[in-house]
């Protein structure tokens, strides 16, 4: 089976490099390697591979949730691509639902023995006329883009790389933006159907549970069910939202009443005000007032590793 590589050696503040570093003086199989150098890099990168000649191929993604994310949009409905990762991330929360690699025998094994694997969904989410991104984990608008933009511009998802503690940054993230997000209406309708949510913090739409690197947000959420979960939390205070994220990795989270659950396969949001927009973790900028959202779900998608049965 062809084999390809696709590292992102700067994913988790250089983790991606001693990953790759460790698995290339393992590694005894044929292989290629292709090194990301810029954002978007991964998907044209997985794309080009992915129009080559018409037989199953190996894609082993060795880097964060950003990364898989770019990989996944360039091979996206290609029969022939199996989609395998090596989580070298800050968060990791696509590692923390789907089945990952964590060595070189593991590979080696899986692409002469077993080569099982599953067919998965993609969620879609569209900004008016703007733009369409398709997302593996989970795509949100309001305060989880706006500190997802705050990590990215910020220093300090870099010195807590530095120790081991890069998950820490979205934590302290969330804090100061407790003090600094401005929240906003928004009206969501899936069908006949019609919900008006004020003073909204965010709006979460999960292809799986996790997000932002470990919390639970939306637990019923499952990759290969034809359906999209929107988390909404709304009408709540800046210190009781902190409480809201401190019990989201326990899943108590879904007894608050200001946290509504809806599921379905398609919505469309509209905001009163300008809000944040990401897919996976990645910033997509932001949303104008009045804008129309629309998310939605393709199934069989995408395929990933699973375990040998």
């Amino acid at each position: 089976m062809n084999t390809l590589f696709i590292v992102n050696k700067a994913a988790g503040n250089g983790k991606g490099k001693k990953v790759w570093l460790q698995l290339q003086q393992q590694l005894t199989i044929p292989y290629q390697v292709a090194f990301t150098e810029y954002a978007g890099h991964g998907q044209e990168i997985a794309q080009q591979w992915a129009q080559q000649q018409q037989d199953k191929k190996l894609l082993v993604v060795v880097g964060g949730d950003g990364t898989i994310h770019e990989v996944v949009n360039g091979v996206v409905h290609n029969e022939y691509i199996l989609i395998g990762v090596v989580r070298a991330g800050s968060g990791n929360d696509f590692a923390r639902y789907f089945h990952t690699f964590s060595n070189a025998q593991q590979i080696e094994d899986y692409v002469k023995t077993t080569l099982a694997n599953a067919r998965m969904d993609a969620g879609i989410v569209q900004i008016g006329n703007q733009r369409t991104e398709i997302f593996v984990n989970n795509a949100g608008i309001g305060f989880d883009a706006y500190v997802t933009k705050s990590i990215n511009t910020s220093r300090l998802k870099f010195y807590l790389n530095k120790i081991g503690l890069g998950k820490l940054s979205y934590a302290v993230a969330v804090i100061r933006g407790l003090f600094r997000f401005e929240r906003f209406d928004v009206m969501i309708r899936s069908g006949e159907h019609e919900w008006q949510f004020q003073q909204t913090w965010f709006v979460a739409m999960s292809n799986q549970p996790y997000f932002g690197g470990g919390m639970k947000i939306s637990p019923a959420a499952k990759a290969d069910d034809g359906k999209v979960d929107i988390t909404i939390v709304h009408g709540i205070s800046r210190i009781k939202l902190l409480l809201v994220f401190v019990t989201v990795f326990f899943e108590k989270h879904t007894k608050f009443k200001e946290v509504t659950f809806l599921q379905g396969q398609d919505f469309d949001l509209i905001v009163a005000n300008k809000v944040d927009c990401h897919a996976d973790g990645n910033y997509i900028g932001i949303v104008n007032q009045g804008t129309n959202i629309h998310c939605t779900i393709q199934q069989n998608a995408w395929q990933v590793i699973v375990k040998d049965s």
